[in-house]
Formats: structure tokens, C-alpha cells, sequence
């Protein structure tokens, strides 16, 4: 068979994007299990490899429509926090079963001049999340929206997130400094 007739591979595989998280913790099972149950993750199957000693090394987690990655932290290595952005359907519900299962809300649910409901949560691990929900589809060239933009009610939300924000990294940082 020549160069010409070899079938191309595809750069990316199926269901992923050119870049995917990875999630480090000292458990992936326990970030697998507060993820199925606060968002519907759902366990690649067959995708956990362990070593011989029980460790997770790679395991693979869709939600929606991402893959995320995952593997056990190993003695001696620093914190890893991830930061991730997740868009949900409904994040009143998204959001009291994250605190249920033990995450810390660290943003209110908060409505944003560009059509969003974010909130955000640091999750028993000490990873951040945010919570969105797109309410309204906004066109970003309409010159009415830059004045929304500027109300004092948008000025006001922006704020907030971005105070709560600081607020967010400092307790993660907390965090891991207790742990």
C-alpha cells in the first residue's frame, strides 16, 4: 500500500476536543462519583487504567458533550486545582446538588447582562467551578448592548463576580493549605 491509499487518522478522536481537561486529585473515583451525582457524568467504559499498586492512572469522564481526564495525584506532588467552566440546563438544580454532595458555594446564582446565570462552586477536592446557564441568546454586535452593558445593575453583577471571584481563589487556595 503507498502513501496515497494509508487512511489519515483522525487528528482528534471521537467525542473529543482539540483540548481536554485533566483533573488530578488523590482520588479520581471520588471526583467521579461527586460529578456523576451533582452534573450526570457519566465513566468512559473500560477507559480506568490502574497501576499495581491501585492508582488510578487514567480514566476518562464525559460530561455533556466534554471528556474530561483524570488520575491520581502521587505522594510528595503539590495541589492541582482545576478550574472549569460548565454549561447546564438547569442551575438551580446544578447548583443545590453540588452543595449537597459537600461543595462550597463561593458565588451566588447571579443573573449577567449577556444573557447567562452563573454561580460558582468549590467542589470537595478544591476544584472551581462555574455554573452557567445561557438564558438568553445575545448578539454582541447590537449596539443596545453595550448599553446594557453599562447599566448600574450590570456594573453592579460584573462586580460581584469578579469580588466573589477573588474570594473563590483565596479559599481555594485555604484549601489546600489545610489539607
Amino acid at each position: 500500500m503507498n502513501a496515497d491509499q494509508t487512511p489519515k487518522i483522525k487528528t482528534v478522536p471521537d467525542h473529543y476536543t482539540t483540548v481536554t481537561p485533566w483533573l488530578i486529585s488523590p482520588s479520581s473515583a471520588l471526583v467521579i462519583d461527586f460529578m456523576q451525582a451533582a452534573f450526570g457524568a457519566q465513566e468512559v467504559p473500560n477507559s480506568r487504567i490502574t497501576n499495581n499498586t491501585g492508582v488510578v492512572i487514567h480514566v476518562v469522564v464525559r460530561l455533556g458533550d466534554a471528556m474530561l481526564q483524570l488520575f491520581d495525584t502521587r505522594p510528595g506532588w503539590g495541589p492541582t486545582p482545576s478550574l472549569l467552566n460548565l454549561y447546564v440546563d438547569d442551575i438551580e438544580q446544578a447548583y443545590q446538588k453540588a452543595l449537597a454532595l459537600g461543595a462550597t458555594s463561593v458565588t451566588a446564582i447571579t443573573e449577567l447582562w449577556f444573557g447567562e446565570k452563573v454561580c460558582r462552586i468549590l467542589d470537595p477536592f478544591g476544584n472551581l467551578w462555574w455554573i452557567n446557564q445561557r438564558i438568553e441568546d445575545v448578539d454582541f454586535t447590537n449596539p443596545e448592548i453595550g448599553k446594557r452593558a453599562s447599566t448600574p445593575e450590570a456594573i453592579a453583577g460584573i462586580s460581584y463576580i469578579q469580588q466573589s471571584l477573588d474570594e473563590a481563589m483565596l479559599a481555594q487556595k485555604h484549601f489546600f493549605a489545610t489539607k
